[in-house]
């Protein structure tokens, strides 16, 4: 008997994301066939911001297409009436995506991964949002942002900036490629997730480890200081120990992408 799941969407990549990581995880670890219905608020056409070229929709069907697959099927509603679905935690039907914290780990197929480009940053702030973010999603200013680029560039790095509005497949591109991610909590963490990139997030809020449990997330006093001296030594407190924002980032990251794939190949 299939296991249908009922999840209320919203115009963000990373709730999207969420979505897809939870329902391929669950399916997985119960070897149970599981239908995830999205529920839209909206016609299939519906572009969030007057600048964008490419709906949510298109997003998300081009993103599943990339995800190792576990047997889940994804269904679209459209013009959902459903609106018991559409904010907070009753997003969900019967899913308790916090019951522990691997819910929503999940990676891409590792046949779309690209070669890296070591000296590729990417970076993105929420400057161009069409809404303002969250509070912590808001714990550097521009100025810092330029900075960091500013710096990021005196060493030698080619950073590109990506926004909301940068399409999809442009930004899967250079988030698969490049070397590491300095970013605020949002926009395109789930890619730089299932891509097992190594990052730092600007945040200090709890529910950053939960949806990017690989990044480095720091508060405003560390964040610029870190990335600016990326390859200088700091003491991490956790593992008392002298190592770079760099090297902890990446080691962090093969960490937790080595023990998903014990996990997946173990579950099988």
């Amino acid at each position: 008997m299939v296991k249908v799941l009922n999840w209320g969407m919203t115009y963000g990549m990373g709730d999207a994301m969420m979505a897809l990581n939870c329902a391929y995880q669950w399916s997985e670890e119960e070897a149970h066939e599981l239908q995830l219905n999205l529920h839209w608020y909206h016609d299939k056409d519906h572009l969030h911001h007057c600048e964008e070229t490419e709906t949510i929709i298109e997003r998300t069907n081009y993103i599943n297409g990339l995800y190792l697959k576990s047997n889940v099927k994804i269904n679209h509603i459209i013009n959902s009436d459903q609106t018991q679905y559409n904010s907070g935690d009753s997003r969900y039907s019967w899913f308790k995506p916090r019951k522990h914290r691997d819910t929503n780990n999940w990676s891409f197929d590792p046949s779309v991964s690209l070669p890296t480009d070591k000296s590729k940053v990417v970076l993105w702030r929420p400057l161009y949002n069409a809404q303002v973010p969250r509070y912590w999603k808001r714990t550097i200013e521009n100025d810092d942002w330029d900075l960091i680029i500013y710096k990021l560039k005196e060493m030698g790095y080619n950073v590109v900036e990506l926004c909301y509005r940068t399409p999809i497949r442009e930004a899967t591109y250079h988030i698969s490629t490049c070397n590491f991610v300095i970013c605020y909590d949002g926009m395109w963490h789930y890619i730089a997730r299932n891509f097992w990139k190594p990052m730092i997030v600007s945040s200090h809020d709890a529910i950053t480890e939960y949806h990017t449990r690989h990044c480095l997330s720091l508060a405003k006093n560390k964040f610029t200081q870190y990335i600016c001296n990326i390859h200088e030594l700091v003491y991490n407190k956790h593992r008392d120990e002298l190592i770079t924002p760099y090297n902890w980032i990446h080691r962090k990251s093969t960490n937790h992408k080595n023990a998903f794939w014990e996990w997946y190949d173990g579950n099988r």
